[in-house]
């Protein structure tokens, strides 16, 4: 798998899986848009980077449709064309009442999946124009359970779907969509380590209900991560893969 001067977009790319990804693509020589809100992250990871003069930096909120619209056009100013495209921004954004407004609801939805789509909209033309391209979706094994908050389940179940009809629709272009559900992990910045950081007693808990009594780490999904971004995916266009180590089926209900 040769990913050298692939040109790769990474949504949530200062935390997490996201942050991950930037630094094991860079590492092998493809260009990258790395986005995110924090500038003072953006300018530590620069330092860090192999080759950082490769890569586009969007110092921007995308949540905002305004934002998401100038990060796009920047992209298609840098780039001619996207091979990759990783969505890993998602999560909770707080928002966890089981009646939670539809305005606060929709904000779930946005980040989960309407950034996505808008991002999808935008490149896959490009990729129908060069018969080729991959997308690859971060989800949740909790869209086929309900063991989290029910505008985290909702949105990360829509994401699924989408996945499966968008896999089996572009496939005859040559696009590759697929997804990953993984479970509970730990990376920099993201839900675990906020809820180690906040409520270390309940996390320790919570992993002894682990089946291997111990969480996966974000670089844990690197390699297949990779192999969905090759062009030797395409068995896997429009599937969804579990990597949640068995959890779905071994923990109680909790909200982070």
């Amino acid at each position: 798998m040769n990913f050298k001067n692939k040109n790769i977009v990474i949504t949530g790319s200062t935390k997490g899986l996201g942050k991950e990804l930037a630094f094991a693509f860079d590492k092998i020589g493809s260009n990258l848009v790395i986005i995110g809100r924090s500038n003072n992250i953006i300018s530590q990871m620069k330092k860090k980077l192999n080759f950082p003069k490769k890569h586009l930096y969007l110092n921007m909120d995308i949540m905002l449709k305004k934002n998401l619209q100038e990060a796009i056009n920047k992209i298609k100013l840098k780039f001619k064309k996207i091979d990759i495209i990783i969505h890993c921004l998602g999560g909770s954004f707080g928002i966890n009442s089981p009646l939670e407004k539809w305005k606060n609801f929709e904000n779930s939805l946005r980040g989960n999946i309407g950034v996505a789509i808008d991002i999808n909209n935008a490149f896959i033309p490009m990729m129908i124009k060069n018969k080729k391209g991959n997308i690859i979706h971060v989800g949740s094994v909790v869209s086929h359970e309900a063991n989290a908050s029910v505008p985290y389940v909702t949105s990360k179940a829509s994401l699924s779907a989408y996945v499966r009809v968008m896999g089996n629709h572009f496939s005859k272009n040559g696009i590759i969509i697929s997804g990953i559900l993984p479970g509970a992990f730990y990376g920099d910045d993201n839900a675990m380590a906020r809820f180690k950081y906040y409520k270390e007693d309940e996390f320790n808990n919570f992993i002894k209900l682990l089946p291997q009594k111990k969480m996966p780490l974000a670089k844990d999904y690197i390699d297949i991560i990779k192999l969905l971004s090759s062009n030797k995916s395409k068995i896997f266009c429009g599937s969804l893969i579990y990597l949640d180590q068995g959890q779905s089926k071994t923990i109680h209900q909790i909200n982070i």
